[in-house]
């Protein structure tokens, strides 16, 4: 899987340009939140945000520098959904770098994933966002589109 097979799985409205949390769980809670209101069908909110959570727990998904991946499966999804959103301010993820998170992806999977796409989903964008300049460009997008862009280098 490709980057842009990964933006395949998210679109325009799961795209949070600047995330009005300031913490952890808030930024968590309000990237489900927008998975809930998005029309992709996932009801239980409850049962995703504590999923994410739960994962959170195991370790943080902030693996620096400046870009968390929360992920993890749920019966709440048939299909792999990504939420893309953004914190100019940065938030407190507990990165492995200490530094603040200013780039998420959270990704949420269906229990069976017959094609893998979950994990690589997950690999393809680890890989585009160690490179420090489109790691940039992304977080000076502030709409779908120009994220798309600056990952994929689309026009």
């Amino acid at each position: 899987m490709d980057i842009k097979d990964v933006f395949e799985l998210a679109s325009p409205d799961l795209f949070i340009p600047e995330l009005e949390a300031t913490n952890k769980q808030d930024a968590l809670a309000e990237m489900v939140d927008k998975l809930v209101d998005s029309d992709h069908q996932i009801s239980n909110r409850e049962t995703v945000l504590q999923m994410l959570l739960s994962r959170e727990q195991l370790g943080s998904t902030a693996i620096g520098p400046g870009v968390a991946f929360p992920h993890g499966r749920a019966l709440a999804t048939q299909d792999l959904i990504v939420v893309i959103a953004r914190s100019s301010k940065g938030i407190d993820f507990d990165s492995t770098d200490g530094k603040p998170t200013n780039l998420f992806f959270m990704l949420v999977a269906p229990p069976q994933d017959s094609g893998n796409q979950y994990l690589g989903a997950l690999a393809a964008l680890v890989e585009k966002m160690q490179d420090d300049s489109l790691r940039d460009a992304f977080l000076n997008a502030d709409e779908f589109d120009s994220a798309f862009k600056a990952l994929t280098g689309e026009e």
